[in-house]
């Protein structure tokens, strides 16, 4: 009786599976969609005056865009399990649990927010194409003031908790080494060469 020996003279290391393409495209529709409404609440008010009604129409418009992506966004990832994380250690696994949960109520408090002060401000919404008229007349600034405070501020969170995340992607790929970025970018369903 002998002993076989196994030898791997070119070992691979094994890549980890990427995003399906839908969770790709909606990670990346929605960064795109809230970093435009931000930079459009930002510089309402440098635009010409004629131009406020169309700038913060297209922000409200934007809102609702990125509300009914997060419950695509949702909907998607309850039917279609992401891929298995990279190796970490338990509190990295931890930091990043936090930071994903924390992005995903952020990102649907800012426009939830930002719908109770249009409502209360009685704003309808204009699409272009249709109109919904208001739902209600417009309360008092004094009363609706402290919600478009709040929208503001949780958008500033929302904001720093994206550039955290982007932080985190570019740590992990240029520190780390790993694959956690290459695994959310539009190319990563194509094998390497």
């Amino acid at each position: 009786m002998g002993f076989r020996t196994v030898t791997n003279l070119s070992p691979r290391l094994a890549t980890p599976a990427p995003y399906d393409a839908v969770a790709r495209g909606l990670h990346w529709s929605m960064a795109v969609l809230i970093t435009a409404a931000f930079a459009l609440g930002l510089t309402v008010d440098v635009f010409p005056k004629s131009w406020e009604y169309a700038v913060v129409e297209t922000h409200k418009a934007i809102g609702i865009a990125i509300l009914l992506l997060l419950v695509l966004r949702f909907g998607w990832r309850l039917m279609h399990r992401p891929p298995a994380p990279i190796e970490s250690s338990a509190l990295l696994a931890l930091a990043a649990r936090a930071g994903h949960a924390a992005l995903y109520v952020v990102m649907l408090v800012v426009p939830v927010i930002g719908l109770v002060y249009a409502i209360r401000r009685g704003q309808g919404f204009d699409f272009g194409l249709f109109t919904v008229p208001p739902f209600q007349a417009a309360e008092p600034r004094a009363i609706t003031r402290p919600i478009k405070e709040w929208h503001e501020w949780a958008a500033y969170a929302l904001i720093a908790l994206a550039c955290l995340h982007a932080l985190a992607a570019f740590w992990h790929h240029f520190i780390r080494k790993d694959d956690t970025l290459r695994r959310m970018l539009p190319d990563a369903s194509r094998s390497a060469p």
